[in-house]
């Protein structure tokens, strides 16, 4: 007798088969069939969890976007230097891009179909205020803390987001004529000396 998997790890194999199925054809050119076929269950056992494929493919959106903003609550949790705080924040931001190519590749779509669907749209927008708001708790505290300037913390906050939106962008849309790692590390000299105390 076959054991019934459970529930989370149904979903997750669901999800793992999105993942490579819209990676290789596209949200438009992958149907529910074809994912069911890359996670080895029917048509039905996709429907019990999801109703239909854009749920799914929001629904990815949400589980990969949660992960990554646990990641950074935990890469800056225990510093107490607040410049090594944000630099960590953004370094672990830009980490990201050379661990799981799949899933920036995957969220790069779900981005772009945000300019025509406004439910996507304001999934990504969740996204960005989400970001800029880890930017600006960190920002706060050191301008608190009187380690950073009187800045404009929602405006700084935006140009860390833009900064890594770009490098985003660029990663995915060109081919690459620099170090990102020595980009990373310009972009970060250059916002650090623009807001740190003298």
């Amino acid at each position: 007798m076959t054991r019934k998997k459970a529930p989370e790890i149904r979903k997750e194999e669901i999800f793992k088969a999105a993942l490579r199925c819209f990676n290789e054809h596209g949200y438009f050119n992958t149907c529910i069939e074809d994912i069911a076929k890359q996670a080895g269950i029917s048509k039905g056992g996709i429907y019990h969890h999801f109703r239909s494929k854009k749920e799914l493919f929001i629904e990815l959106f949400h589980t990969v976007a949660d992960r990554y903003f646990e990641s950074l609550k935990q890469a800056v949790h225990s510093d107490t230097d607040h410049a090594i705080q944000l630099q960590e924040l953004v370094r672990k931001s830009e980490e990201v891009f050379h661990k799981h190519y799949d899933i920036l590749k995957y969220c790069l779509e779900f981005i772009m179909l945000g300019t025509r669907d406004k439910e996507i749209r304001n999934e990504v927008t969740n996204f960005y205020q989400n970001r800029v708001e880890i930017f600006a708790q960190k920002l706060s505290e050191g301008v608190s803390s009187g380690a950073y300037k009187d800045i404009s913390v929602q405006g700084v906050s935006r140009i860390l987001y833009f900064l890594s939106m770009g490098f985003f962008m660029t990663f995915f849309t060109v081919n690459i004529d620099f170090d990102p790692l020595a980009q990373h590390a310009i972009n970060m000299q250059t916002i650090m000396e623009g807001i740190q105390k003298k």
